[in-house]
């Protein structure tokens, strides 16, 4: 039997702790590797906070599952507890001392999302999430903006294309894809398009941005199903959302 609030309890206390540890790092010198490409950086901070949150997460649940960046062999997702992780989003941001990013935790029971945390402790900014019980910024319920015009919609942009944002209030790129899901949750921003990403980097910001009665859809315009697919187009309604895919079909 799932008892979503107690793995809740323990995810919370788990990354709390974890986010001394990126805080940490954050105002100290780091060990810098690259991994896929010369672009694709890994720290030593990375590793240590990812292997702290799974084994503390182990001590407790020792069957549970993990899709995680930095260790996770399969990376596939069952009907099994797993828990999606991604110790720094927004390692980039890290390394060069630009203040965001982020821990981010889902937990997917039955190919569901049940639980989501984003945790950049640099700025003190949690948002949490449970399934059906609405999202929160550090314990304060938050909700999307009632946007449905382009020309009103701050644009959340994690993808290197060409857009005309002529049409848009602006475009914001912030180096992490679990943040920009998560001020879209709070109106910051209305609309975000992420292509070519993992599913690590949006699994816990999905369901804050559905618990803050937000769309998300998959980047085709299509219902979101696929956890392992991290392509999507989320946004604070349905009609922001449609006349975006109406601009992004115009100049693609």
């Amino acid at each position: 039997m799932v008892d979503m609030h107690q793995y809740y309890s323990h995810a919370l206390k788990i990354v709390l702790e974890a986010g001394e540890l990126l805080l940490k790092g954050f105002k100290s010198p780091k060990e810098i590797t690259t991994k896929k490409n010369n672009k694709d950086f890994v720290t030593q901070y990375d590793r240590l906070i990812e292997k702290t949150i799974i084994d503390n997460i182990l001590q407790l649940y020792p069957n549970h599952k993990f899709v995680a960046e930095e260790s996770a062999a399969n990376n596939i997702i069952t009907e099994e507890p797993t828990w999606i992780l991604d110790p720094i989003d927004g390692t980039t941001n890290f390394i060069q001392g630009f203040p965001f990013c982020c821990i981010s935790l889902a937990l997917a029971v039955k190919n569901e999302i049940i639980i989501g945390i984003v945790y950049n402790p640099i700025i003190n900014q949690l948002f949490t999430a449970k399934k059906g019980e609405g999202a929160y910024l550090n314990n304060e319920k938050i909700q999307v903006s009632s946007t449905e015009d382009l020309e009103d919609a701050m644009f959340g942009n994690e993808l290197y294309f060409k857009i005309n944002i002529r049409n848009l209030r602006g475009s914001r790129h912030l180096g992490s894809a679990a943040i920009s899901l998560c001020y879209l949750a709070m109106g910051a921003l209305d609309i975000c398009y992420l292509k070519k990403l993992k599913c690590w980097d949006v699994a816990a910001g999905i369901l804050i941005i559905q618990e803050a009665r937000g769309i998300v859809l998959d980047s085709t315009g299509d219902e979101y199903k696929d956890i392992m697919n991290p392509d999507i187009l989320a946004a604070c309604t349905r009609k922001l959302a449609e006349n975006f895919l109406k601009l992004k079909n115009d100049n693609f």
